[in-house]
């Protein structure tokens, strides 16, 4: 994991509720998504002030679902903050709708977020301007900024989940004390794309300095046990490449690294045959351009290329080719110029890959030329170490 250290923590008293519970959701919300682990945050302020606010992670070891971060505010100034000694934001992922309660604040802008407030924090009453009475009083500058915060997170993890954002506070002097989390006044710090590498970067060399030389990669947090279950290889020590899967492949290949799989949706891994490293869904799409153009290769008809070009998603193309009885040979087709692709982007270097693109009803759609070897080398390694942990 990347760590970001600055222990220079002044001008607090130039921040609200709202910005340090944003802060502290930001770090939660990189942790659970991005696998970042922050201890310092930078907040921008409206009046230009740059303040690097330390946060410290708290451990939630028997739920993998979560992260926890929170801000020391004692001694602080803050309005609505007073006696207070800290502020803590939980971000989770929400599995069942059901489990989201009526009172729970949520804005249009981010449909997937929920944001609610629990102990030590009041709730609004009656007539109050901030919101509906019971809710938790969280004013709507401080829960723009809240949002903002951990909808950068799941920007740059290009997924949405459903997510439970709970703010609470705790008093050392004067336990049971509330507060209210107000304010705004400046934004917190976007996540860089170098952060997102560093991460990566840094997962290789710790797998490398542990002996690993055989890697197993996956684009995101998603359908781990469904692509274990196809390729039956342990996701224990997977590395998630995100969608930067050509500097992932560079990384691996520059520290040393033997073999290299990569498993993953077909949404994305589809892009790699057009020759899209980047599977950024704002960066690039392609998926209709590859199974076209593939399907023709593979003894389509233009018009069923041309079918393929108004469908919208990967789901309903393969269905499509399912139908017309070319969905094999053209991923056969496609898988072919992935390999051309991935064996271009490394360049001459010795180590070995495989790419396998899965999909959740129809299970392995292919796999890039001789692969049987990178499988076999993963596959020893990948086991051994998931018996060791």
């Amino acid at each position: 994991m990347i760590h970001k250290v600055d222990n220079v923590f002044s001008n607090i008293s130039s921040l609200t509720g709202g910005a340090i519970a944003a802060v502290a959701a930001k770090a939660a919300a990189s942790s659970l998504l991005l696998r970042i682990s922050y201890e310092s945050i930078e907040f921008h302020t409206d009046d230009g002030k740059i303040i690097n606010v330390p946060v410290r992670f708290v451990p939630h070891p028997e739920n993998h679902a979560m992260r926890e971060y929170c801000v020391l505010t004692s001694g602080s100034n803050i309005n609505g903050l007073s006696g207070i000694s800290e502020i803590h934001v939980i971000v989770e992922r929400v599995r069942r709708l059901a489990d989201i309660s009526d009172s729970i604040f949520i804005k249009p802008e981010y449909i997937n977020l929920y944001l609610d407030g629990t102990d030590g924090i009041d709730r609004i009453p009656a007539g109050d301007p901030n919101g509906k009475a019971g809710f938790a009083y969280i004013d709507k500058d401080a829960r723009n900024i809240i949002f903002e915060a951990v909808a950068d997170a799941i920007h740059f993890a290009d997924i949405m989940p459903l997510i439970k954002i709970t703010v609470t506070s705790v008093s050392y002097d004067r336990p049971g004390m509330t507060c209210r989390i107000l304010g705004g006044n400046g934004s917190v710090a976007r996540t860089s794309q170098d952060d997102i590498l560093a991460e990566i970067a840094g997962t290789i060399q710790e797998q490398y300095e542990q002996g690993i030389r055989n890697v197993i990669a996956v684009p995101g947090n998603a359908g781990h046990k469904y692509i274990q279950d196809f390729v039956h290889i342990s996701m224990a020590y997977s590395i998630r490449c995100r969608n930067y899967i050509g500097d992932t492949l560079d990384m691996a290949a520059m520290v040393g690294m033997e073999n290299f799989l990569l498993v993953g949706s077909a949404s994305k891994l589809l892009r790699l045959a057009a020759g899209i490293m980047d599977t950024h869904t704002w960066n690039a799409d392609g998926r209709r351009e590859v199974l076209s153009l593939h399907t023709v290769l593979a003894g389509g008809t233009i018009s069923q290329a041309r079918i393929l070009q108004d469908i919208a998603t990967t789901d309903q193309m393969l269905a499509k080719l399912t139908e017309w009885g070319l969905r094999e040979a053209v991923l056969q087709s496609v898988c072919m110029k992935i390999g051309d692709y991935v064996q271009n982007r490394l360049g001459g270097k010795t180590m070995k890959f495989g790419v396998i693109p899965v999909h959740p009803d129809y299970g392995i759609l292919g796999q890039t030329p001789e692969i049987s070897d990178v499988i076999a080398s993963v596959s020893r390694e990948q086991f051994a170490l998931s018996i060791k942990k």
